[in-house]
């Protein structure tokens, strides 16, 4: 990976590190799930918008760019995503929050945070 900045390994060791008030491990990560989601190209959805897929259940469209942009390995702790939160804003203009896209989902560009 070129930049360590979005490496999963290196968010993952956070992850292991925040521990609650009682100072004993935050999250149980031998209880993780790992989810997948199943997304289809349709073009007609705009950049960085998912779409409930209305011939997969539980599945998503989305447009090409859209999925090629997207980050595979997304941390979810909770409700919340603000803890890994790293906002960027791209040449295009766009703002981008990097733990979603390895390339801006509006005009493809690299992300380089």
């Amino acid at each position: 990976m070129k930049n360590p900045e979005l490496d999963p390994n290196k968010a993952l060791d956070v992850i292991r590190e925040i521990e609650n008030m009682a100072g004993m491990p935050n999250f149980d990560l031998e209880q993780r799930e790992d989810i997948q989601v199943k997304i289809r190209v349709n073009e007609q959805v705009g950049p960085a918008m998912f779409r409930p897929d209305p011939l997969i259940p539980g599945g998503y469209i989305a447009n090409s760019l859209t999925i090629r942009a997207m980050r595979p390995d997304i941390f979810v702790l909770g409700e919340s995503l603000e803890d890994f939160s790293a906002e960027i804003e791209c040449a295009c203009g766009k703002t981008l929050d990097v733990q979603f896209w390895k390339l801006c989902p509006f005009c493809a560009r690299e992300i380089k945070p």
